[in-house]
């Protein structure tokens, strides 16, 4: 009876381990969802697939205007300035007038050389009458022959003294002509530099006025003679394919566009000693006179064609102390790289990469500080401010 007693129930048993089934059942069905609470998802990284395209190269300079031609108005003979015969900033035509010197003198000196002129050709005649009658007493006997060499003689000189006194007053009459000042070349005249009543000569050291064509100028631009070589050794190489008929650009000081477009024309041969620079010239079209001789101004010359050229976002690149400037890329399987980077030129916000990065890599764009090598990630690919929708 005692052992009956003590012995608990077929029921109580059951429902003991009925419970404790349960209560495992629900300990393991509690232990995944734990455990997946604890797991974060990836870390979403945006980046941008390195693809080759083709790239226009270009250089932005500094440069000045200059005259397509310039002339400086210079009186070419001596005397008082009696008339000023144009108006400061007009456009003159090649050959018109624009001062009068006091001619009074010069036409005196072209009287006298006229009589002088008379003279010799008078003297002429004469000797050469005297020539022929002694050539004919010489024939018949008359007269010896020392008369005919001096009646020879005679006439010789008075045929030089005719040539001098013709030159002479064909130097007078230039002389004259040069009282006249007219303008050398068509263009837009500027700033007179003598009054009327001014005592000018040839040998003044400043002129009388200057004349430039500016209807179309040239920009000369400095280059490095560093960045020439370099341009030239990539063209050789065949990293850079030539531009035929390089349309230039033309910026203020500003960075405003102005409305031309210029055409490049050669490089100079020379190399300024002091700056170590080559000289571009570009010729501008300038039918507005926006562009005026002596104006500092940039040009944006396309230098050639890189055709399979890497860029990536300028924020794509890091940098450290130690190992320089890398990158973060995104391998097949989800797991952030680290690669070290050499780049050029920046174009429209971009590097052009010349090292540590492949056509097809995923370059992390943004958000590195959450980002660390080997850690698997979320890619997203991801879109610049200029393409991301607007948000109204």
């Amino acid at each position: 009876m005692f052992r009956t007693a003590n012995r608990p129930s077929t029921w109580a048993v059951l429902i003991v381990v009925a419970f404790g089934l349960s209560a495992a059942a629900c300990n393991k069905d509690e232990a995944p969802a734990g455990a997946a609470a604890q797991q974060a998802p990836p870390q979403p990284a945006p980046y941008v697939t390195v693809a080759p395209q083709a790239i226009v190269i270009e250089d932005t300079l500094p440069g000045r205007v200059v005259a397509v031609r310039e002339a400086h108005v210079r009186p070419q003979v001596g005397g008082i300035l009696r008339d000023r015969l144009f108006t400061e900033g007009d456009d003159v035509v090649e050959g018109q007038e624009l001062y009068q010197i006091d001619a009074d003198m010069f036409r005196a000196d072209v009287s006298a050389a006229r009589s002088q002129r008379a003279r010799s050709q008078a003297a002429l005649k004469l000797a050469e009458a005297e020539a022929e009658r002694a050539e004919q007493m010489s024939e018949s006997g008359i007269s010896s022959g020392r008369e005919l060499d001096t009646a020879t003689t005679n006439l010789e000189l008075a045929r030089a003294d005719l040539q001098a006194t013709t030159a002479n007053l064909r130097r007078s009459s230039l002389n004259l002509a040069y009282a006249k000042v007219v303008a050398p070349i068509a263009g837009r005249i500027g700033i007179s530099r003598v009054s009327e009543g001014a005592l000018v000569s040839p040998a003044d050291p400043q002129p009388l006025t200057v004349i430039q064509q500016i209807d179309e100028v040239y920009v000369d631009v400095k280059q490095p003679l560093s960045r020439y070589e370099e341009l030239k050794h990539m063209l050789a190489a065949g990293e850079l394919e030539q531009i035929e008929d390089v349309e230039v650009t033309i910026l203020s000081m500003q960075n405003r566009a102005y409305p031309v477009k210029g055409k490049f024309l050669f490089t100079d041969t020379a190399v300024d000693p002091v700056t170590s620079e080559v000289t571009l010239r570009v010729l501008v079209p300038n039918p507005d006179f926006i562009l005026l001789p002596g104006m500092f101004v940039r040009a944006s010359i396309p230098q050639g064609v890189a055709s399979k050229a890497l860029t990536i976002p300028q924020q794509a690149v890091r940098h450290d102390a130690t190992f320089g400037a890398f990158v973060y890329v995104i391998d097949e399987t989800d797991t952030i790289q680290i690669r070290h980077v050499a780049y050029g030129r920046v174009i429209d916000g971009n590097y052009i990469v010349t090292e540590g990065v492949e056509a097809g890599d995923r370059v992390v764009t943004e958000g590195h500080s959450a980002l660390r090598p080997e850690m698997v990630v979320a890619p997203v690919e991801w879109q610049a401010a200029d393409d991301a929708p607007q948000q109204l």
